[in-house]
């Protein structure tokens, strides 16, 4: 999965684009800083439950307990190897979900054909 920038970076970049007098004031500049503080804003409301529910979903798939970054890296090994199937309907539903909580976070408004709503 593609990660970064951090939140640390967004928020960095955001405050040095602010703190910059010869920055130009202009209004596409505005909505890219804001657009930083929102993706952080957002990260940090929603991706704890996300992880949480990830978490959950990976350790249910590969029997065993872990943090977020070993489960997700002990996942991609365990497809790799075949272990664990990509068909298996357990995978494409935790693959989905997180996809689709990545998306929530940096790209709110974003439709998609496997969005949870499609299937109401």
């Amino acid at each position: 999965m593609i990660e970064g920038p951090r939140k640390d970076e967004l928020v960095e970049a955001a405050i040095a684009w602010l703190e910059d007098a010869s920055a130009p004031v202009e209004g596409f500049h505005r909505k890219v800083a804001a657009n930083a503080l929102g993706i952080v804003r957002r990260e940090l409301m929603q991706w704890p439950a996300a992880e949480a529910a990830a978490v959950a979903r990976m350790s249910a798939i590969l029997g065993r307990e872990g943090d977020y970054a070993t489960l997700n890296v002990a996942l991609a090994e365990a497809l790799r190897q075949g272990a664990v199937s990509a068909e298996d309907p357990a995978v494409f539903d935790h693959l989905r979900r997180t996809a689709l909580d990545t998306l929530a976070i940096d790209q709110p408004r974003y439709r998609h054909e496997l969005s949870l709503e499609a299937e109401a």
